[in-house]
């Protein structure tokens, strides 16, 4: 399924290929925090199908708990929109 979609200001935009039925809810702390809520909803996109097609994201990097991993966190630096 193609989907498309942009930040709240606009000055960011993309579309990707997803698959429906790969829709999550996300209960961790990290996205409570980021949504405002008790989840956020995601999903994957398919490989090479997530397509820029406006602006400059801004990336934070959040190393997490005791492994070290980091995580990648994009959104826009204008209104702040989180994007993935």
């Amino acid at each position: 399924m193609k989907v498309t979609g942009r930040c709240h200001c606009g000055k960011i935009s993309f579309e990707a290929e997803i698959d429906p039925a790969q829709v999550r809810i996300c209960h961790c702390t990290d996205c409570q925090t980021l949504s405002g809520s008790a989840f956020r909803v995601n999903v994957g996109t398919l490989p090479g199908t997530f397509r820029l097609l406006s602006g400059e994201p801004k990336t934070y990097i959040k190393t997490t708990a005791d492994s070290g991993n980091h995580r990648a966190h994009g959104f826009c630096p204008d209104c702040g929109t989180p994007l993935w």
